[in-house]
């Protein structure tokens, strides 16, 4: 939640307005439901821990403070995914990206795949969108308050997105080997230079110096698995 607080606080600073932070992450409300659900047949409780209810008869997936934490967990993991990828793609140029990631002397073939998927996210979105209306003016609704109801609604959504997406992968191969990328792509020359700047290197080491705080807390002080959560509650 700590880091979720932060990249909202990035969000901001870059021009976003509260409105704009929570039109990205409306859409993704039924995803977030659908990590949260499906965590439980994974999720274990902890030994003697008091059950709540069960999701299915004959006592399966039992949910607890343990398994209700794993699944928020998993479902806050995805929004914060989405959240960094779209706050990158919106505020730094793809271009910019790919360059930064062959100044860390990441393979070009690698830095190239991972800036396209960057920059294929709003086109994903906008396609999605596309599908949406177009089953929409055949008489689907998507609007039922049943949440399996509304899964089942979105099938004849994914599998045009999971087609239209495999068609714009082809293209781009396509493009990318015609314009000769796959001629030793290590002695290529670029028109921009990339210089990291002092409060590059400040971002980056208090990054460096967060993540080692929290894995130091993680690990020898027990923080922020279940049994610290339970103790939040005083149990």
């Amino acid at each position: 939640m700590v880091m979720m607080a932060l990249v909202y606080v990035l969000y901001r600073t870059s021009g976003y307005t509260a409105k704009q932070v929570w039109g990205i992450t409306k859409p993704l409300l039924l995803a977030f439901f659908l990590f949260f659900i499906l965590n439980f047949p994974f999720a274990k409780p902890l030994e003697g821990e008091r059950v709540f209810a069960y999701l299915f008869p004959g006592n399966k997936c039992p949910v607890t403070v343990a398994t209700i934490s794993s699944g928020f967990a998993s479902a806050i993991r995805f929004i914060f995914f989405i959240w960094i990828a779209d706050l990158i793609t919106s505020a730094t140029p793809t271009g910019d990206i790919v360059l930064t990631m062959n100044k860390a002397k990441l393979p070009p073939e690698a830095s190239i795949a991972i800036g396209i998927a960057f920059s294929y996210i709003p086109v994903l979105k906008n396609e999605i969108g596309h599908v949406i209306e177009a089953q929409k003016s055949r008489g689907a609704s998507f609007e039922s308050k049943n949440p399996f109801k509304k899964i089942k609604a979105y099938i004849p959504v994914i599998v045009p997105g999971l087609f239209i997406s495999i068609l714009k992968g082809r293209e781009i191969a396509r493009t990318i080997e015609a314009r000769g990328f796959t001629y030793n792509p290590e002695k290529r020359t670029y028109r921009k230079t990339i210089k990291l700047r002092t409060r590059d290197y400040v971002i980056i080491t208090l990054s460096i110096l967060l993540t080692i705080a929290v894995l130091y807390l993680k690990h020898s002080r027990g923080w922020f698995g279940v049994t610290f959560i339970l103790s939040l509650f005083g149990k």
